[in-house]
């Protein structure tokens, strides 16, 4: 990650904020601010750090997700919604529960699941987390999600649900799940359902996962889209 450096914070502060001991990646100008045990932390670079690390290839990214997610639910007020729309200036999904039985397209990273998007009635996505999102998976479920053009749809594309199907076929995914990156996947039959409807187990039983708190997901995604624009 380029013009970061990588700091360790103080026994007291990781205290303060309830954060895991690690090697935490900072731009340079927000140093000061980390290092300071009077100062408040910059909640929302260190989150936006640590999803940009997280997505390179090669990273241990497992290693990051417990500060990921404790940075997210440090900068979310959760109202307990269970469902409910996150957008930007050209791009629209809805966070809640999905049909892991279902059609779905989904976003992987090695054999683990980290959302699962799924058709709303009006062709855009409705989508559930599952693993606090890198980088890579925020683009991914932003660039999904852009607002249909009147006349060139989604990418030339119905709609976003469409659009998703064809990305999910993409040749890219093959190369970004090998280099050990988030990538896209498409069941027909549901989670762990084979084309031919053969049951693949790990996979299958992450049919049990529970997806992650709205709130705390649509902090990650807004994170992601305002700090890196």
């Amino acid at each position: 990650m380029p013009h970061t450096a990588e700091i360790h914070l103080k026994p007291e502060i990781l205290a303060r904020y309830g954060l895991p001991d690690i090697a935490y990646p900072l731009p340079p100008g927000d140093l000061q601010a980390a290092l300071s045990l009077d100062g408040e932390l910059p909640l929302a670079v260190m989150l936006q750090a640590l999803q940009q690390h997280g997505a390179e290839a090669g990273v241990d990214w497992r290693h990051y997700e417990p500060a990921m997610n404790r940075l997210a639910q440090l900068l979310t007020a959760d109202d307990g919604r269970a469902a409910a729309p996150v957008m930007g200036d050209d791009w629209w999904l809805e966070l809640g529960p999905v049909d892991l039985a279902g059609e779905l397209v989904t976003i992987q990273r090695e054999e683990s699941l980290v959302a699962a998007i799924s058709a709303r009635e009006d062709g855009r996505l409705r989508v559930a987390v599952f693993r606090p999102l890198d980088a890579k998976s925020a683009e991914y479920l932003i660039g999904l999600g852009q607002l249909l053009h009147p006349e060139h749809g989604v990418c030339m594309r119905e709609n976003n649900w469409q659009y998703a199907l064809d990305y999910s076929a993409g040749n890219g995914n093959y190369y970004a799940a090998d280099r050990g990156e988030a990538y896209l996947s498409y069941w027909k039959h549901g989670l762990g359902i084979g084309s031919d409807g053969s049951e693949i187990p790990g996979w299958h039983a992450q049919r049990a996962l529970v997806a992650r708190q709205v709130a705390v997901a649509a902090t990650e995604l807004g994170v992601h889209y305002v700090c890196s624009n």
